[in-house]
């Protein structure tokens, strides 16, 4: 039998150190294939099939990208470990995908269909909602919505614009390559591309029913905010992040008027008397300065290094940065790098989301 291995000890990443791990085989079944993070160990079908292959790809991609504990921001304790456990398989699916795997056309175990007449019979909308985040951009989604529709056809439409969505949010912050969403790079205890994950989570959280919800089975559509919501969007409450700004560099705003002893109509005869130069004409003078304002949300992909060629290109000048936390109404989301030749020594990382590019303007 051809055997193909998995070798995650060879894989890289920022936030720790490569070491030693035990792969052992598995059948190609859903619920079989699991990475330790932890304890690098990991277990994956070995065939040579695409099946296998694809499901060797997913197991390498969360050794690769996935932080060793489910971490949330304070403020958003709301997200369960389950609804961050499913958006973090969306996370690693898609990156799959991205990389190259076919895991639309083979990505799938045969038993999606059953699974999804049985959630709809127990009418368990939450888990439903949980295995379609799970599945979602692979093949096995088209075989759990077949099962669901059997059962309970009124829960396509919500499921389908959740999927959409889900779908959607990935292409917003993939515009430009997936280094951001796949980053290991430490931030807050977790890694960056953990970021991406959380907001994967509040979308799928919109779609959940809770216990003391009077919500209907299925939600409206309209809560996933896609096209067919009735509420019009607005920006967030802008919260500034007031930073020390002990640094002095040369500079200063707009022009300013220079005496000279060119020109064309004279301002200050005075100085015919008390200037041996005899500058009695105006010149404007350029000088350093204007107002520069920095988009920190992860779609623009800014390094520290990015943020401070950007501060030491322009002296003088009023330099804002900002990025808003999504659903957040106490994380601050702008702060002023420098002001008049003032400038701070540290830089605070981005929040992710953009929720502020309007009042961020009118700061400005």
């Amino acid at each position: 039998m051809d055997l193909r291995h998995a070798m995650p000890e060879w894989l890289t990443r920022l936030d720790r150190d490569a070491a030693p791990w035990v792969v052992v085989a598995g059948k190609a079944q859903r619920g079989e294939a699991f990475t330790d993070l932890v304890a690098h160990r990991m277990q994956v079908p070995m065939g040579a099939d695409e099946t296998s292959r694809c499901i060797r790809a997913h197991e390498m991609m969360h050794a690769k990208v996935s932080p060793t504990a489910v971490t949330v921001p304070s403020d958003l304790g709301h997200l369960s470990p389950s609804t961050l456990i499913v958006a973090e398989e969306f996370r690693v699916n898609m990156l799959v995908g991205a990389a190259g795997f076919p895991v639309m056309k083979y990505l799938a175990d045969g038993s999606e269909k059953r699974t999804g007449e049985r959630l709809a019979v127990n009418r368990d909308w939450n888990e439903t909602v949980h295995m379609l985040a799970a599945t979602s951009g692979t093949k096995a989604l088209s075989g759990l919505l077949a099962g669901v529709k059997l059962v309970q056809p009124l829960w396509i439409p919500t499921l389908s614009e959740l999927n959409r969505q889900l779908q959607k949010l990935w292409r917003k912050h993939t515009r430009d390559g997936t280094a951001a969403v796949a980053s290991t790079e430490p931030s807050d205890d977790v890694t960056e591309g953990w970021g991406f994950t959380i907001l994967v989570a509040q979308l799928i959280h919109r779609a959940l029913i809770t216990e003391t919800s009077d919500d209907p089975v299925p939600p409206d559509p309209s809560r996933l905010g896609g096209a067919g919501a009735s509420e019009v969007g607005k920006f967030a409450v802008m919260l500034e992040l007031h930073l020390d700004r002990p640094n002095r560099v040369n500079g200063f705003l707009g022009r300013r008027k220079r005496a000279s002893n060119i020109g064309r109509h004279p301002r200050h005869l005075e100085r015919l008397l008390t200037d041996p130069e005899r500058r009695i004409f105006d010149r404007r003078a350029r000088c350093q300065g204007g107002v520069v304002l920095i988009d920190q949300s992860g779609s623009m992909q800014l390094t520290e290094d990015d943020l401070w060629r950007v501060i030491n290109a322009a002296p003088g000048c009023v330099i804002i940065g900002y990025s808003h936390a999504p659903h957040s109404v106490e994380t601050p989301n702008i702060w002023v790098l420098a002001d008049r030749g003032a400038v701070t020594d540290k830089v605070p990382p981005g929040n992710g989301g953009n929720g502020v590019d309007g009042p961020a303007l009118e700061f400005a």
